[in-house]
């Protein structure tokens, strides 16, 4: 792991910013090139899935760290990874001539949670790579 992340790794106020800016960030890249090219699920949409998977994993991650609550902390990260799918699901339709439309669409949903997860438990360097 890059050493220009050990200070961001605690759950402080610092580190909590640059992950909710780093989560509007990525999602933003991710829904940019979907908006530009005007299919379902662009910009905005793309945003605050990254965003509330990052707070879903900070908040498991508080959970345990500061309030001593000894539970799974990947335990809420797999109920996002669960809920896109599911929303995913309801973007993909099969057509009147058997073609599959909205694949890509659940497909970068569901990577964006996952990259909202990634950077609301500070892998940075992994989540960075991965938005490129």
């Amino acid at each position: 792991m890059l050493p220009i992340f050990d200070g961001l790794r605690d759950v402080t106020l610092a580190s909590v910013t640059t992950r909710m800016l780093l989560a509007v960030l990525c999602g933003g890249l991710i829904g940019i090139e979907r908006a530009y090219k005007r299919r379902p699920a662009g910009f905005r949409t793309h945003i605050l899935i990254c965003l509330g998977a990052a707070i879903t994993t900070l908040t498991s991650q508080f959970l345990y760290l500061n309030l001593h609550y000894y539970t799974d902390m990947a335990r809420l990260g797999a109920q996002v990874i669960t809920g896109v799918g599911f929303l995913g699901v309801g973007t993909i339709l099969v057509t009147g001539r058997h073609k599959i439309k909205g694949l890509t669409t659940a497909a970068g949903l569901w990577a964006s949670a996952c990259l909202g997860l990634a950077i609301g438990i500070g892998f940075y360097s992994g989540a960075l790579v991965a938005a490129l």
